[in-house]
């Protein structure tokens, strides 16, 4: 296949990006189809090699997950579990296959192109976000907002509810705002490695979680600038050599975090008022990982999570909520210990990585694994391809650019 051709099947990713939640059909009356829905037959288009090995690996360990699940879950509601298995399973070929894949190289005259792709999806999302706020601020509602909802995979009325009672988060082309600032996070790790400074994409990219209002998002971003300041200016030669520019570029960062001070403490605030997402995200299902990891009959089978969790009577708003919005909970719920051993191996990798990283952390590396454990906060839908698309896009980019060393 020649370079041309590579690069414009690469072109693919950040268009998708604009699409990830564009319904195209609906299979029944809880399975829509997104063009992310055929994510292993795109895959193939920039694979030049596969390693069965590693795809078999990946495999195994989810058909061992599967069965445990099937074996300790408790059913609640049988007709949902072959739909709930399926989308496991294909999480499972998507992540499997991303692993497993040398990608095809694209070539660095091409780098170019794929950039300025990049930065139109991140000026598209962005501007149609701060149409959105505006309208919110003017008129107390946003027809833009709904106006899209139409075309999305989920309805986003509760976001035009809060909206309603003087709430400010806006979602562009997404169907709520946490997972709008999930996908510019990835779009920005995307372009990190290419290997260069992008200071103006940067703050575009703060913008649009700021104008999400998604407090997962914001501290992701913060956390992830701060490390990247820690590994570049926290070691001898640069310290030797870099110390004012290390002062300044905290102190204009301080700067920043300083008039975000406000919003920061109201949303930690929220974390102990029920009813609020925060709550409903971190502390409320506490009680339901707890009852998992302790309990025989804590695992809930694939299908039966909407009962298991009203059960508790945690209001998400003014409602009972039915669904769980933490991924690591969910894991926790359906696989109990195995979702507790397999994330402490993961992190333990990048501690691993941690370590080695003062002055040499390569195309933010240890921020692009860092970002799916991350994610898991961000959202409860962690079995849709749409979410799975946002976390294997960056490492999909970085071994097309062989930054493989990650890998």
């Amino acid at each position: 296949m020649s370079r041309s051709i590579r690069v414009c099947s690469y072109l693919l990713l950040p268009i998708i990006y604009l699409l990830v939640n564009v319904k195209l059909i609906n299979l029944g009356e809880s399975f829509p189809v997104t063009i992310v829905t055929f994510l292993p037959v795109i895959l193939l288009l920039f694979m030049e090699r596969i390693s069965l090995k590693k795809l078999m690996i990946a495999l195994g360990i989810g058909a061992g997950l599967t069965l445990f699940n099937y074996i300790f879950g408790q059913s609640l509601d049988a007709s949902k579990y072959v739909t709930s298995t399926m989308l496991f399973v294909y999480i499972v070929i998507i992540i499997g296959m991303t692993w497993s894949i040398r990608f095809k190289t694209v070539s660095q005259r091409n780098h170019r192109k794929l950039l300025r792709m990049f930065y139109i999806v991140i000026g598209i999302v962005v501007s149609i976000a701060a149409v959105e706020m505006i309208e919110i601020i003017l008129t107390g509602g946003s027809s833009l907002l709904k106006t899209i909802s139409g075309y999305l995979i989920y309805s986003n009325s509760y976001v035009l509810n809060f909206i309603k009672f003087g709430g400010k988060r806006t979602t562009a082309l997404y169907f709520e705002p946490a997972f709008f600032a999930l996908a510019l996070i990835s779009i920005w790790l995307c372009v990190k490695q290419f290997g260069i400074k992008t200071p103006k994409t940067d703050a575009m990219i703060l913008l649009g979680i700021v104008l999400s209002g998604s407090f997962s998002g914001v501290m992701t971003f913060i956390m992830f600038y701060l490390l990247e300041w820690g590994f570049k200016y926290l070691n001898a030669n640069a310290i030797r050599k870099k110390l004012p520019l290390a002062i300044i570029s905290l102190g204009a960062f301080m700067v920043g975090l300083v008039f975000g001070f406000p919003y920061i403490a109201d949303r930690i605030g929220d974390l102990g008022t029920e009813g609020s997402s925060s709550y409903y995200r971190i502390v409320g299902p506490l009680v339901m990982v707890g009852y998992s990891l302790t309990n025989i009959d804590g695992v809930v089978r694939f299908g039966s999570l909407y009962e298991y969790v009203a059960s508790f009577g945690i209001f998400n708003g003014a409602d009972v909520g039915k669904t769980i919005d933490n991924g690591l909970y969910l894991l926790i719920i359906y696989f109990s210990w195995f979702a507790i051993i397999l994330t402490a191996w993961y992190m333990a990798r990048i501690v691993k990585m941690f370590r080695g990283a003062f002055g040499n952390n390569q195309n933010f590396r240890v921020q692009l694994w860092l970002f799916m454990p991350l994610s898991l906060f961000f959202t409860g839908s962690i079995f849709s391809p749409e979410y799975a698309f946002l976390i294997v896009c960056p490492f999909i980019l970085r071994k097309a650019l062989n930054n493989t060393d990650s890998l």
